[in-house]
């Protein structure tokens, strides 16, 4: 996994854990990202149907690829890289 997914992911952890177990004004910032996160990410999966269906692989793979890391995983998928940092 590369080093930017890695970011990512940590970005919708952090911002489920603030939402769902911090309180205050970190609860409404976790809520406010990880529902940012999710609009533009459902958005970019509606944008990249037809890319992700002309793809190798599984398109059901690459839609939830997708929805979790966005143009990262577009990234290496355009430039043919596994996304490994190995």
């Amino acid at each position: 996994m590369s080093s930017q997914k890695i970011v990512v992911l940590v970005v919708w952890v952090a911002s489920a854990l603030a939402s769902l177990f911090a309180g205050g004004i970190i609860s409404t910032i976790g809520t406010v990202l990880i529902s940012f996160l999710v609009v533009a990410h459902a958005i970019e999966c509606i944008v990249f149907r037809k890319e992700l269906a002309d793809a190798p692989g599984g398109m059901g793979a690459h839609l939830g690829q997708v929805f979790l890391f966005g143009i990262v995983h577009m990234q290496e998928l355009r430039a043919g890289s596994s996304g490994d940092d190995a």
